[in-house]
């Protein structure tokens, strides 16, 4: 499965990435909004984990973009900060549809936990779609 990491902190990108093409996923990472909705449109990732700071846009908006974009609206989105551990920041995760919300530091065994969840949550939303009538 292909994940789209998007964080401007480069040693969070780095050991997301790590952990997750050690457990057999395809990694793709952006380090802005504008950059990760390029890469989102062409890779088509099943999971974007989105940091809330980023330089160009907020986590929110970026996550309200990707749902905007017929090419990226089924993108499982799942949101994670160092620094924006609040009651609010996690209501506007669940209001933007998020999967999950995880703060540092990450739990290798909780990151892959949540990712594995959104990305079969992901297989069953297009089974049933698939087995809509048109």
């Amino acid at each position: 499965m292909r994940i789209l990491t998007v964080d401007d902190n480069e040693a969070h990108v780095y050991a997301l990435t790590r952990i997750l093409e050690h457990n057999g996923f395809e990694v793709f990472s952006a380090h802005n909004a504008k950059d990760a909705l390029e890469i989102a449109r062409r890779e088509h990732p099943t999971v974007a984990l989105l940091d809330i700071f980023l330089p160009d846009k907020n986590g929110f908006e970026l996550c309200a973009s990707l749902r905007s974009d017929p090419q990226t609206k089924d993108i499982a989105v799942i949101f994670h900060s160092a620094t924006a551990n609040t009651a609010s920041a996690r209501d506007e995760a669940d209001l933007a549809g998020a999967s999950a919300f995880l703060t540092y530091p990450i739990d290798p065994d909780d990151l892959l936990i949540v990712v594995r969840g959104a990305v079969e949550r992901a297989r069953e939303r297009r089974r049933t779609r698939k087995n809509l009538p048109n």
